[in-house]
């Protein structure tokens, strides 16, 4: 990854290395959450066959996330952005232009690295944005947020700026690189900017998504009837 990339690099002392790689790493997505989740970006009924192999198949991928995030959080800066690809080289530019104050994201794939990957290719001297992870938090109530149809439970914040941005980090094939997908969203737009952004993201990192929690208060089959008669 080439271009104006900030904050300089550094290597990191033996003894961080030394702690950073046995360090225990925990990514333990919750089955239950797992099947009301993928119940509706599979569309699919939450006991179902396809619903239940792509359970096992995240499991088995986060045990393979946390090894890779012990191997990458070692690396120096330097050496950690030869291993980051931008899905979008425009959207780098823009975000760099940008610098924005909050960054949106959810737990998908290298999460627990996003913060310093940020970090790093912002321009020199900026500052950090504060990763606002809307899937973290409970809310009493669905944000307006429609996700695959159905009102998701994600605490999207009111903020003041007018510029905001989702980004995602998620493992290349081989989980030694990573792969960073930033979008723009803004103003009084953020919440039907943010919505496809999110559908999209669920969609092609569904083996990355460590489900904490469930998104919705009842499976998709609860919801539409044309999945009740596919459980028959």
């Amino acid at each position: 990854m080439t271009g104006d990339q900030g904050g300089g690099s550094r290597s990191l002392h033996p003894l961080d290395r030394f702690w950073r790689r046995f360090s225990p790493v925990r990514i333990a997505p919750d089955p239950a959450a797992l099947r009301v989740n993928l119940s509706y970006v599979l569309h699919e009924p939450s006991s179902s066959s396809v619903v239940t192999e792509h359970v096992r198949l995240i499991q088995a991928q986060a045990r393979r996330a946390a090894r890779a995030v012990r191997n990458l959080s070692i690396l120096s800066d330097e050496e950690l952005l030869t291993r980051i690809v931008v899905r979008d080289e425009s959207a780098l530019d823009d975000l760099q232009r940008d610098c924005p104050t909050h960054v949106l994201s959810i737990d998908l794939g290298a999460s627990t690295l996003l913060g310093r990957v940020l970090a790093l290719v912002l321009p020199a001297g900026s500052t950090a944005p504060e990763i606002v992870w809307i899937d973290r938090s409970l809310v009493r109530s669905p944000s307006r947020l429609q996700l695959f149809g159905q009102p998701a439970d994600l605490a999207v914040p009111q903020l003041s700026e007018t510029i905001v941005w989702f980004a995602i980090l998620v493992f290349r094939p081989g989980w030694n690189s990573l792969l960073l997908d930033a979008v723009r969203v803004t103003g009084d737009a953020l919440v039907s900017d943010l919505a496809p952004s999110i559908e999209r993201a669920l969609r092609d990192y569904t083996d990355q998504w460590w489900s904490q929690r469930p998104w919705w208060a009842r499976p998709a089959e609860a919801v539409y009837p044309e999945l009740r008669e596919e459980e028959r």
